[in-house]
């Protein structure tokens, strides 16, 4: 049935309209409606003895601020869509600032993808927290973009990063509605370990097995990590393929850790030269 619902946030914290463009090119490429969620975000009230400060001037000057630089926001937000891309549908909605994801989570269930600006800090930034939202609160495919992505054509050449996990299972049959007829996949795996309950006799063989009866063209790259992260060889190898797009299930290892000591799709999201689908 292909991509026909295609949905991205845009917050008053950190506007991206290099967001909405790059957006608007892959909607129209698939025939896609669309959709854009206007995130204000207001400061969480601030609480003291189970009592809210909200009546403070220091505090209430701050929320007076938050909501005239949300009402520009929206009105540039409309004046960039009515010039660029009118088709946008455009939605309002109103949250704190720890709450962000959750916002984006509702918004995101009702779209095929959700696609969002790949973030320099995953940790650090508001980019991390709607691609979490949409990841784990929507349980939707995101499609993270490089911010210096330019608009073209995805899913001739893929680079399918293959752990034999139930996340990757899931990214790579999330990510056929995204593949051209006839794709190229390459299917890369990284210090993999042969075994019942891992790759199996041969890794990769299975599931390029399986996709070829899709009628995609499949090689099998096993790869060793050289002592380099497994992010880093995953990005060399779609470099080395000329890969458009590379899929990869999403935080397979616990967030947390990954924050901490950092993991491929950290990596990936922070640092890839091309887009990546997430699953989870």
């Amino acid at each position: 049935m292909g991509v026909r619902d295609i949905s991205i946030c845009i917050s008053s914290t950190e506007s991206d309209y290099g967001l909405i463009d790059q957006a608007t090119s892959l909607a129209e490429g698939w025939g896609a409606h669309l959709s854009c969620c206007a995130i204000g975000v207001q400061p969480a009230p601030i609480f003291s003895d189970g009592m809210m400060l909200s009546g403070q001037a220091e505090v209430q000057a701050q929320m007076e601020a938050a909501q005239e630089h949300i009402r520009a926001f929206r009105s540039r937000l409309k004046t960039h869509l009515e010039r660029k891309a009118s088709g946008v549908e455009i939605r309002n909605t109103l949250t704190f600032d720890t709450a962000i994801a959750g916002a984006v989570a509702v918004f995101a269930r009702y779209s095929d993808l959700f696609v969002a600006r790949m973030p320099s800090k995953p940790d650090r930034d508001l980019h991390g927290e709607i691609i979490e939202g949409a990841l784990f609160g929507a349980g939707r495919p995101v499609l993270t973009i490089p911010e210096k992505w330019k608009p073209a054509p995805l899913g001739k050449k893929v680079v399918l990063a293959w752990d034999a996990s139930r996340e990757a299972s899931r990214a790579i049959h999330d990510g056929l509605a995204m593949l051209a007829p006839g794709a190229e996949v390459c299917v890369v795996t990284v210090d993999a370990k042969v075994g019942p309950d891992q790759h199996g006799a041969s890794p990769g063989l299975d599931i390029s097995t399986h996709l070829a009866r899709h009628g995609l063209k499949m090689t099998v790259r096993n790869a060793d990590s050289l002592g380099k992260p497994v992010g880093e060889r995953l990005v060399e190898a779609a470099q080395g393929f000329g890969a458009d797009l590379i899929v990869m299930g999403g935080y397979r290892h616990a967030k947390l850790a990954q924050r901490v000591l950092g993991g491929p799709t950290q990596f990936l999201i922070s640092k890839s030269p091309v887009p990546v689908l997430l699953s989870h």
